[in-house]
């Protein structure tokens, strides 16, 4: 496991950054503030929900209530990665009565959307949120029907678990001014990096 992770991290120090589009004009930029490796990947918001969705390769909480963006990876009959739609992305509504939700246009655009270029090697894919494409991650198929999302994560390789973004919704526009990011790494532990966000408006 050790070696394939390796093998990983070496994809996505060299190769990613070459798939993205140039940072639009408006994008938020990120500083990170801290890294932290712990046992087990912590949970934020301990008394909210954890999605456990079929085909789950991610989530997405935001400080302001439960409700969740659940990101799950969509297969054709032989189970392998659809392509230009490999992801599929929608609400889980906890602060209400748990029913899942799509996401509206405006989300897809500005806020929650993610964008995927296929990459040399089969079965991989550059993908990246639409505010955040300075934050692309590896969607590699494992086997037929499964798929990991891989991410460096204070400088490490790691399966993508979860980002959880500090809301401010108090003015006219939300604005995110703190995002972290947490993951699984190849010896089984947990690491979780910090950032600050500057320039986080959106519009959900």
């Amino acid at each position: 496991m050790t070696a394939i992770m390796n093998r990983r991290a070496m994809i996505l120090s060299s190769g990613a950054a070459a798939l993205l589009p140039a940072l639009p004009a408006g994008a938020a930029t990120l500083r990170s503030v801290k890294v932290a490796e712990q046992p087990r990947v912590p949970l934020l918001q301990p008394e909210w929900p954890v999605p456990d969705e079929p085909n789950q390769i991610f989530y997405l909480q935001r400080s302001i209530n439960a409700n969740t963006i659940v990101f799950t990876a969509r297969y054709d009959g032989d189970g392998q990665l659809v392509f230009p739609d490999a992801a599929e992305i929608y609400w889980r509504r906890y602060g209400d009565a748990g029913e899942r939700m799509p996401l509206k246009p405006i989300e897809k655009i500005l806020a929650f959307g993610m964008q995927i270029r296929k990459r040399p090697e089969p079965d991989q894919y550059t993908v990246w949120l639409n505010p955040l494409p300075q934050l692309s991650m590896l969607l590699m198929q494992t086997a037929p029907g499964q798929a990991q999302l891989l991410g460096r994560i204070g400088g490490q390789t790691a399966r993508a678990v979860y980002a959880y973004a500090e809301v401010d919704d108090t003015g006219l526009i939300p604005r995110v001014n703190g995002l972290s990011l947490h993951g699984v790494l190849p010896d089984g532990g947990a690491i979780s990096e910090y950032f600050s966000v500057a320039g986080g408006e959106y519009r959900p």
